[in-house]
């Protein structure tokens, strides 16, 4: 993991004003940083002042005044906390290092400093020899399987502000920024409606709870479904009173196979669910026509996919209605739970909002009999920081799915197959293999961390015990082999190369059919 690092006043001054007598290695610091440095926002006054104050002396206010900023507007800042605690040791012998301590606390930052007063008292500090002997691309750190933390960070700032925006608004239920969020989602996805709810079981539940409302669906229907799914997928189906009805997959793409799913409808059948599993689309063209041919809807699930293309459009818009999740782990994360839908049918899109609301569509008046499903206002604001940076953050798992895609050279391993670059979105990287629990092993004890999506398929479960009988070979095929590769926004190339270099070593013997 990479280290965070705060420059202390001293450090700053010493760069700016190129006092190399008192520090001799100070260009050096700030090449090998390469401006990638933090300064606590209590250090900026101070900073500001000294520097003009010294400079002017030799080129004037004004110059000084624009060197200032031709510096600041390219440095990272970190807020200064609040909370203090002025019996602290550190505070009582010196205020601002204790502020800058604190600043530090909140990104985990090293504080590079001369200053041996603040080396002594802080365990956060380092010297500027501790630091010019540090090679972080030397250090064989453990690569976890998703970094959840550093992808937050990144927006830490902007969490921030819209942390404060929500806390002063004074209305945290179905406010502002939920309302701004949903119409953002909306015209992101192209979509007439979004729907804020609690999370993506909620979502995909909701949609099926609303056709029943519309008379389009009835307890004893089906629901055509992956049998290769998150149980999530199924659960919606069954928690309304509808049947499940499994479809294998289509081995290549392990998302339904559009082949297969004529022979299981019935004149019970009143939908499809597609679920674009792993961060690939269906296969929707082939969907939407079998739907056509039969009256069917088509429910999108689009917990994993979140802005992928397919034939011009995104998830969320290639069906009549779409869940989607932002559980933390998902391409676009909350801090916490939520999930919303999007459609264009205008008459669900109000029975979905009424369900979620208690089955209110007007205070304290019920038209149905609801649950309270409803987007956080604090996760709602959370979640446009990320929508903005959405896309940046997909053509990045992009780029890191090329890195694999071009340096995992096994045959005893498959590699992920891909019709279309726009239609996948890298929620996953799935690999397989027969050997798939020593594969992981191994690369565990080489410090890779990777998890397997998923285990038990939901015909196996105990929850479906029930169908326990029944055969799914591709999908048992499949639980058996999978197996998920740590992908990223932050992960770097460095770390992908060495991944896909245990992979490359591992020597188990086997041929995939």
């Amino acid at each position: 993991m990479k280290c965070n690092y705060i420059l202390d006043t001293n450090i700053i001054l010493d760069y700016m004003l190129d006092r190399v007598d008192s520090n001799k290695n100070i260009y050096t610091i700030f090449t090998k940083l390469k401006n990638n440095f933090y300064l606590s926002s209590s250090q900026i006054h101070n900073i500001e002042y000294i520097f003009i104050h010294e400079r002017k002396k030799e080129i004037g206010l004004e110059k000084s005044k624009e060197e200032w900023m031709a510096f600041i507007k390219n440095i990272k800042i970190t807020k200064t906390p609040s909370y203090v605690d002025i019996n602290d040791a550190l505070f009582l012998q010196d205020s601002e290092d204790y502020l800058i301590e604190l600043s530090a606390k909140v990104i985990d930052a090293k504080i590079i400093t001369r200053n041996k007063n603040f080396l002594n008292n802080s365990e956060l500090t380092i010297s500027v020899d501790e630091f010019l002997k540090t090679d972080e691309n030397k250090k064989a750190s453990p690569i976890p399987f998703l970094d959840l933390k550093s992808i937050n960070m990144q927006y830490f700032n902007e969490y921030e502000k819209a942390f404060d925006d929500v806390i002063r608004s004074g209305w945290y239920i179905q406010g502002t920024q939920v309302k701004a969020f949903e119409q953002e989602f909306a015209d992101y996805c192209e979509t007439k409606h979004c729907i804020g709810v609690a999370n993506g079981l909620d979502a995909l539940t909701l949609i099926i709870k609303a056709y029943k409302e519309m008379g389009v669906m009835q307890i004893g229907d089906e629901v055509i479904v992956p049998a290769n799914t998150y149980i999530a997928s199924i659960l919606a189906i069954s928690e309304n009173g509808l049947t499940p009805v499994l479809v294998e997959p289509d081995i290549q793409t392990y998302n339904i196979d559009p082949a297969l799913i004529e022979a299981k409808i019935t004149e019970k059948t009143k939908a499809i669910m597609a679920v674009h599993l792993y961060g690939q689309v269906a296969a929707m063209n082939e969907i939407n026509t079998i739907a056509k041919q039969h009256n069917l809807k088509v429910i999108e699930d689009s917990a994993q996919a979140h802005g992928a293309i397919y034939n011009g459009k995104r998830t969320g818009n290639l069906g009549n209605a779409s869940g989607f999740s932002f559980y933390p782990g998902k391409n676009l994360g909350a801090l916490g739970d939520g999930g919303a839908i999007t459609t264009n049918d205008d008459q669900l899109a109000e029975i979905v909002r009424a369900l979620g609301n208690y089955g209110s569509h007007k205070k304290y008046e019920n038209k149905y009999q609801g649950v309270n499903s409803r987007l956080d206002e604090i996760q709602a604001a959370f979640l446009r920081v990320k929508l903005k940076q959405l896309d940046n953050e997909i053509q990045k798992r992009r780029e890191i799915a090329g890195v694999y895609l071009e340096n995992i050279n096994n045959e005893n391993i498959m590699l992920p197959y891909v019709n279309d670059q726009q239609a996948h979105v890298w929620h996953l990287f799935v690999i397989r293999t027969k050997n798939r629990d020593e594969l992981q092993k191994y690369l565990l004890g080489n410090g890779i961390q990777t998890m397997i999506h998923y285990p038990i398929s939901a015909h196996n479960q105990n929850a479906y015990k029930s169908w326990c009988e029944q055969s799914f070979p591709t999908t048992e095929k499949l639980q058996n082999e999978v197996l998920s590769l740590p992908i990223s926004p932050v992960i770097n190339v460095n770390e992908v190369k060495k991944i896909a270099s245990g992979v490359n070593e591992y020597q188990k013997r086997c041929i995939l059919k």
